[in-house]
Parts: C-alpha cells; structure tokens; sequence
C-alpha cells in the first residue's frame, strides 16, 4: 500500500486494522485504508469478501470489535460510533436502494429530517424548493424540471442525482456510493458518473465507491483498494493495474 508517511497533512479519513464479527462469523478480519481530499477511493471484492461490512464500520451502522478511525487526523470515539455521529463528521451514504421516499417530491426528499419550518409549523416549501434547484445546478443535472412530481415519476438516473446531491447539499466531505450505477442504463450510468467527477472536482468532495463494475473502477477511482477474505489485501493507484490484474486480486488475493 502507499505510504500514509508520504503526505504532508494527515489524510481526510484513515482506518486502521479495523475487525468485526457477527457470532462465530468473523466479517472483516482486517480492514486498513486512507482517504485524501478530493479523490475517488473504490472498494472491490468478491461477493462476501468484507466490503459492506468495512464501509458500514466506517458509515457508524456497526461498531467495530478493534481498530481505530480517524477523521483529519483525530480519532473516533468508538463508544459513542454511530450513523449520526459519523453524519455530524461530514460522512454520507448513498445505498443502493437510495433510501428515497417515493411518494414525496425531490425537495421533500432532499431535506428528508431537515425540513424548514415557517413560524415553526409549516414546511418551507419555497426555500426547499430554492435549495434543491440550487443542488441541481450545482450537479449540472438539467433533467429534472419539475420539482413537484413525486420522485417516483423520475428516472433512476434522476432519482440518483437527487440523493447524490442531498449527500453533498449539507456539505459532506466524504460521501460512500454502494453500487450506485447497478440498475442504471448505459446513458444514466455515464450521467452519475459525470456527477462524481464533477464534485470530487469542483467541490473537493471525497467518495468511496463500491462497484462490481471493474470498468467503472478503473474509470472513476484514483486509487482502489481489494477486500479479499475480510482482508484489504492490496491497493492500486489509478492506471496501475490491468483488469485480469485486478480479476486475479479479487479472486485469488494476490
């Protein structure tokens, strides 16, 4: 693996010979990585290798048995790890069910828990509707016009944006993306990833991406990191590795 040493400042996120068990399972025996400011880090490894069970360590769902995670160089209280706390610290996560609310409109979804009160009993349908446009352009996503369709009405392409940028909206630094082009076409895949690029560039936003999609990895990461047996068994800088490279790491971890 790179040399954390070699950085100046500390990195925006680094794990550390994290563990977690489940019973007698043990999920991830050893889960080390550094994220930097501004980059794509993507997470790859077979099915059951550790990767959900590391980033939903990192994400606060579950408290790890032993291992340390620091943010910008200071460390978190892992007796108090939680989605919320991890949240307060500028981590946002984007699954792959999206967790939208199909009935509601994309302002609605986009302060999903935030809504805006006025005289702290009416939802502030105008500002919210003010905020989202303002993500939207942000994102560049043209697509989405009409801002009072249940979000069921749109693409999947579309609904992505909106929890993409109601990731970003509240001024995340690290947003996860768990598999978040694997029910898209062609067209709306190369949209999302169109968005990420964007944001990690202009916005020096940083995102751990979780893909099956070898091709995307290579695309998008600056780095990638393989889970092999509940092991972060290797690391590769963008333009390093071949994808057979890449098969042989993931199957066979070397």
């Amino acid at each position: 693996m790179t040399d954390p040493g070699a950085h100046s400042d500390p990195p925006l996120l680094e794990v550390e010979n994290v563990s977690k068990s489940f019973g007698g399972v043990q999920a991830l025996r050893t889960g080390s990585f550094r994220l930097d400011k501004g980059e794509v880090l993507a997470v790859v490894g077979a099915n059951g290798a550790g990767k959900s069970t590391l980033i939903k360590t990192v994400a606060g769902v579950y408290p790890p048995d032993s291992g340390e995670i620091r943010i910008k160089g200071e460390p978190i209280d892992l007796s108090d790890h939680s989605v919320s706390r991890m949240r307060e610290r500028g981590v946002e996560v984007v699954y792959q069910d999206l967790a939208l609310v199909p009935n509601m409109s994309a302002p609605y979804n986009l302060f999903l828990g935030r809504t805006p009160r006025k005289w702290g009993i009416f939802a502030d349908v105008r500002s919210m509707r003010a905020k989202t446009r303002e993500v939207l352009d942000q994102l560049n996503v043209k697509t989405v016009q009409d801002l009072s369709r249940p979000i069921s009405d749109l693409s999947g392409g579309q609904q992505q944006s909106i929890a993409i940028g109601r990731a970003i909206a509240w001024g995340k630094e690290i947003v996860i993306l768990d598999e978040p082009t694997a029910a898209l076409g062609p067209n709306e895949t190369a949209e999302v990833e169109r968005m990420v690029e964007e944001v990690r560039d202009n916005h020096d936003t940083s995102f751990i991406l979780i893909s099956h999609n070898l091709d995307q990895v290579q695309r998008l990461a600056d780095r990638i990191i393989v889970i092999h047996h509940g092991v972060t068994s290797q690391e590769f800088e963008r333009g390093s590795v071949t994808a057979d490279r890449l098969v042989k790491a993931i199957t066979v971890g070397e």
